[in-house]
């Protein structure tokens, strides 16, 4: 066979890695389509796709109930049911997801984002992390090599604290592209990340996840609630006695708003 069958061949195998994983299973809770197989086989779809995109990429939203409040805004409701694959992060999302569809996966961005730190490095990831002061980047850095030594990390961006320009979004493009990355981490803050894992998916061949506070979990930054009371569907509680000036809003109405939603779009 020619080199044009081969690239034809491997294109299609692409195409075909890409559409498979975008074709998961899905159930709807709160209006937003949740991923409906189990978080391990999520995982392990993410990595085998990483390193075999060549087009578009993938664009991977972890869903809580403050996410799910903010979808009264019409134009973020619409960014989740056009595509890409959506993860049910929050607990109690999760329970409400599960009464129609026993699989769905309950992953939280942190769990995930270590997950896929600890990949075989035969796996081929290249990881590019996007968020946070240079301070914090520095932090992350130092303990993603710490704790997974074999992980490559090939890049990493601090942006600026405002709404993100074509200038800023030249620059964050040069670097993905220039360093090779196949997973890029967003970490700019909800909504503000989900728009932009979006806008990279569509430029970059790479699994492009918007995983919230994940780096300054990991990174040692922000202390993570114990097992108990993210199992309990209480984290955001646990958040809020730690940080009340900074989260009581966003807890307090965020929750009110979701289940608001929830009771309305209960059918759908």
């Amino acid at each position: 066979m020619g080199s044009g069958g081969r690239l034809g061949a491997d294109d299609a195998r692409n195409r075909s890695r890409r559409d498979a994983i975008l074709a998961v299973p899905r159930v709807r809770a709160a209006g937003v389509p949740l991923v409906a197989r189990p978080a391990p086989e999520v995982i392990d779809g993410l990595r085998r796709s990483a390193s075999e995109l060549r087009g578009p990429g993938i664009p991977v939203h972890f869903v809580n109930a403050y996410t799910v409040s903010l979808t009264s805004d019409a134009r973020y409701l619409a960014l989740f049911q056009s595509g890409g694959l959506n993860i049910a992060d929050g607990t109690p999302l999760a329970w409400i997801a599960r009464r129609r569809a026993p699989d769905v996966a309950h992953l939280r961005g942190p769990d995930a984002f270590r997950e896929l730190l600890a990949s075989d490095p035969r796996h081929g990831l290249r990881h590019f992390l996007l968020g946070g002061t240079e301070e914090s980047l520095e932090r992350l850095r130092l303990a993603v090599a710490r704790d997974y030594p074999d992980t490559t990390v090939v890049g990493s961006f601090s942006p600026p604290f405002r709404p993100l320009g074509q200038a800023d979004h030249d620059e964050i493009d040069v670097l993905i592209k220039d360093a090779g990355a196949n997973v890029v981490w967003v970490g700019i803050g909800t909504p503000k990340q989900d728009y932009e894992t979006v806008r990279l998916a569509k430029l970059h061949p790479a699994v492009v996840l918007a995983v919230g506070a994940a780096f300054n979990f990991v990174s040692g930054e922000v202390v993570e609630a114990p097992l108990l009371w993210r199992r309990t569907g209480l984290e955001w509680l646990y958040r809020l006695a730690r940080e009340p000036r900074r989260l009581w809003g966003r807890y307090v109405f965020g929750n009110i708003t979701f289940l608001f939603l929830v009771g309305r779009r209960r059918r759908g």
